[in-house]
């Protein structure tokens, strides 16, 4: 069977056709489009009109995409953008009847299990676990609007907590200068301080636990260590970005401005004026947590979609 999934973030918008037979899962295509759809949404509540024209446009490349291969199931999911903003309805309606496609607002806690489940099938399936089940772990999905950590334990519930630290609303907030200047910086980590605050120790998994991060902000971090000229998720997947590396690429980033940022390889175009509130939201949590480093998955949202769909069409043809 062949299914598709579609990330409505509130940076980029993400793509995966994959075929799953018997739960062998092969990547068809993939793609991704930075449109930024959350410009603004912090201080005006709503989906600016240009940002939504970007998006339209890219999803309906999407569908074009799609509509070259024999789709089987398909889902669309809007994640903190399309959460937060007043016109979220009518961008919604726009994109069906542009595209024909159906887009659910999903809430911070089901991306954080769809996000769970795309980490956990790559790094199982990599042989860091031994092949069996992760047992405990900590995931960390650091997105444009929100930040999801996800906290495994087996034989507790899964305690899955949604922040409003995205890499995008916080640049927006707090960035005023190029480069930015020490009071910012200052205002930003308190500002992501007090929500870590929010999650409880006894909720944390003992030690032995699996500390990995995904999405935009963890995997540009990681092919920037490595220099990349261009993203290669084969060298970027399981690899490990320690807190040392971290610290010397904020050290670097506050002191250049944006468009000198654009010379740093790795640092995919359109993240130039982001990274900076990503790296420091990684470098907190870290911090907060006690980890030195953490595994680097490209697999998230967009494969937890795909393999959620298959075990629900899955589960059907049994009952």
């Amino acid at each position: 069977m062949i299914f598709a999934g579609i990330d409505i973030g509130t940076n980029s918008l993400r793509l995966l056709i994959a075929q799953i037979n018997r739960g062998i899962f092969r990547e068809i295509y993939s793609d991704r489009k930075t449109t930024r759809l959350g410009q603004g949404l912090d201080s005006t509540g709503a989906l600016d009109r240009e940002a939504q024209k970007r998006s339209l446009h890219a999803l309906a490349d999407f569908e074009e995409k799609l509509r070259q291969h024999d789709i089987e199931h398909i889902a669309a999911i809007g994640t903190s953008a399309l959460r937060n903003a007043s016109n979220a309805g009518d961008f919604i309606q726009e994109v069906k009847n542009r595209t024909g496609l159906t887009v659910v607002i999903i809430s911070g806690e089901e991306e954080g299990r769809l996000t769970l489940l795309g980490v956990a099938r790559l790094i199982e399936g990599s042989g860091m676990t031994g092949g069996e089940k992760i047992e405990k772990a900590i995931i960390l999905d650091i997105g444009g609007g929100s930040t999801e950590i996800i906290i495994a334990d087996r034989g507790r519930d899964t305690t899955i907590v949604s922040l409003p630290l995205g890499a995008v609303y916080l640049s927006e907030r707090f960035i005023r200068h190029d480069p930015p200047d020490g009071n910012e910086l200052d205002l930003m980590r308190a500002t992501i301080r007090r929500e870590l605050e929010k999650i409880k120790g006894e909720t944390l998994p003992t030690e032995g636990s699996i500390f990995a991060g995904t999405a935009g902000t963890i995997t540009t971090l990681a092919t920037m260590v490595q220099g990349l000229e261009t993203y290669d998720p084969e060298r970027i997947n399981g690899t490990v970005l320690d807190r040392e590396s971290i610290d010397t690429i904020i050290d670097t980033l506050v002191h250049i401005t944006l468009a000198e940022r654009s010379s740093i390889r790795g640092l995919e175009a359109g993240r130039e004026d982001i990274i900076l509130a990503g790296a420091v939201v990684t470098q907190e949590i870290m911090n907060h947590f006690g980890y030195s480093s953490l595994i680097v998955s490209d697999w998230g949202l967009r494969e937890g979609i795909v393999l959620d769909l298959y075990d629900k069409v899955r589960k059907q043809r049994h009952c």
